[in-house]
């Protein structure tokens, strides 16, 4: 849900529509859609600094739908919290608005305006749509964007860590890991890891469209890296790349990213690690109580719907882990030699 209060706030602080929308992680169609409300009813974030985020929606947004002759206006909001547990879709809490309505005297709206109304909805308060995930469906992966850091035990050099994010779409369980680069091998490697942790694979893996596992980006047959399908055949499962800018392919994940990058990374931001062992217990232990912490819009937590709903259906590990082969091509030379890190079958430097 958009916080219209804060877009006013940071209106008043003088940032731009751009800025605003990526604070606020929504579409600058959005934030000048506050803005154009705002200056129809001439009020400023002076005028609302003590109502609360609700309020000022309210008094912004008119509502899409007017309670007239005995109809019953829907509650939207509702609907939309609704629409995030499994299996509800919008027939289903029509019916229930329907028998409602009924059972308090009320006439209903038709579906077709009922939908339309919820849609229009949807857009104007620039809530995302829900999308359907199944329990054991997919696991979204990606690295986060800004480094942690670790002392070198030897040298005691600062050296960087980036963090793997690994989340299932239907829990949001999600398993996190620090590398020092994000090379092929470390994106095998954190696959194994987390692939282990979860103690199963989802049938899809939907990374971002980054060059360590997808070697071309195309919007109907990317090419993926022939090392990253071979892991993906070994685990059974189907690599499936999200559309490149359309961070919603993924949106579990992307949020995971987000949060450990303001969370994990906050919590542990005054803390000095001597290796990466040092600092992955850390991220470790962050991570399991992030997966313990109650949702804030659905019941139980992470872990729970992962052990009850999710686990149960993941695909189960092959019995050996997945090896990562070096494969090259190479030319035979005229004396039927082939050179191996520029050194022939005989050992010298070719």
């Amino acid at each position: 849900m958009v916080d219209y209060k804060r877009i006013l706030r940071l209106r008043a602080e003088g940032v731009s529509q751009r800025g605003i929308a990526d604070v606020m992680g929504c579409s600058r169609n959005t934030v000048s859609a506050v803005f154009t409300a705002a200056d129809a009813a001439g009020v400023g974030f002076e005028q609302v600094a003590d109502l609360g985020a609700d309020e000022v929606r309210h008094l912004l947004l008119p509502e899409p739908v007017k309670a007239d002759s005995g109809r019953v206006a829907p509650d939207f909001e509702h609907v939309h919290r609704e629409l995030a547990r499994p299996s509800v879709t919008l027939l289903l809490l029509w019916n229930e608005y329907v028998a409602a309505c009924r059972a308090s005297g009320g006439v209903p709206y038709r579906y077709s305006f009922f939908n339309e109304q919820y849609r229009r909805w949807v857009a104007s308060t620039g809530a995302s749509m829900h999308i359907q995930r199944e329990p054991g469906e997919s696991i979204e992966v990606d690295w986060a964007g800004d480094p942690m850091g670790f002392a070198d035990p030897v040298t005691g050099d600062p050296v960087d860590a980036w963090l793997f994010v690994a989340a299932l779409s239907f829990s949001a369980y999600a398993y996190v890991e620090a590398f020092t680069d994000m090379t092929l091998g470390s994106w095998i490697e954190a696959h194994i890891h987390a692939f282990e942790t979860f103690e199963g694979t989802a049938r899809l893996l939907v990374p971002d469209n980054l060059r360590t596992g997808v070697s071309r980006s195309d919007r109907y047959e990317p090419a993926l890296n022939p090392a990253y399908a071979r892991l993906a055949e070994h685990y059974g499962t189907a690599i499936v790349p999200a559309r490149v800018r359309k961070p919603r392919d993924k949106p579990v994940v992307e949020g995971s990213v987000r949060f450990v990058a303001n969370q994990v990374a906050a919590v542990l931001r005054n803390r000095r690690f001597v290796g990466l062992a040092e600092l992955n217990e850390a991220i470790f232990d962050q991570v399991a109580e992030i997966n313990a912490r109650p949702f804030q819009k659905r019941e139980d937590s992470r872990w729970i719907v992962f052990q009850r709903a999710e686990k149960p259906l993941l695909t189960p590990l092959p019995p050996m882990r997945f090896e990562l082969a070096d494969l090259r091509k190479a030319k035979v030379a005229p004396n039927y030699h082939i050179s191996l890190d520029r050194k022939d079958a005989s050992g010298n430097k070719s």
